[in-house]
């Protein structure tokens, strides 16, 4: 799965995660499935990081990171991911689709406008939020916030009509799942 972060992201990581040559996207489904924005944002003094994916505009909110968290990305993005999905109340076989597809992050630093454009627009919502509730970042449960985060339309940019992201969500691990069992029917036919 690749993360394309921004710079200020970028330069948090260690450089063992680093792509040095950016890698080209896959075709289809899975292309959709692999491609994630991310930026590091600061709230009440805090480190923290939301990651939209390209296709479905699914966002992770991962609060509170430290120096040495940045190590364990990939752990963070998987755990909040996973742990968001189960919040959506997204079907049992959708969350494991996503569990047994998943695969370690790489970063990178090529960027997407509208994505970006996403990522700001949920970065001020959520800012506005934590000041708004005089609520702390601190105290909340990243995976409910990110679940919460999900369920609201979003605009993308060349679509007329807004998407929802825990929606579309859903339908691309289906599609995943789909292509999986069709891609397992044909192994088991040769």
């Amino acid at each position: 799965m690749i993360l394309h972060c921004t710079k200020k992201l970028y330069t948090k990581l260690p450089e063992s995660v680093k792509i040095a040559e950016p890698a080209t996207s896959a075709i289809g489904t899975q292309a959709h499935w692999l491609n994630w924005h991310a930026n590091i944002v600061t709230i009440q003094r805090r480190q923290c990081i939301i990651a939209v994916n390209d296709t479905t505009r699914f966002t992770l909110f991962i609060p509170c990171l430290t120096k040495k968290d940045f190590a364990n990305l990939d752990w963070h993005f998987n755990d909040v991911f996973i742990n968001a999905l189960l919040k959506n109340d997204m079907p049992p076989e959708l969350v494991n689709v996503a569990a047994t597809n998943y695969q370690p992050l790489t970063f990178d630093t090529i960027c997407n406008r509208s994505v970006q454009g996403t990522m700001n627009q949920v970065a001020q919502d959520v800012d506005y939020g934590f000041h708004y509730n005089r609520a702390s970042v601190a105290d909340i449960c990243a995976y409910r916030y990110s679940a919460d985060l999900n369920h609201r339309p979003c605009g993308v940019k060349g679509q007329k009509d807004y998407i929802w992201p825990d929606k579309e969500m859903a339908k691309l691990l289906l599609k995943l799942s789909t292509k999986i069992a069709v891609g397992a029917a044909n192994t088991s036919l040769h």
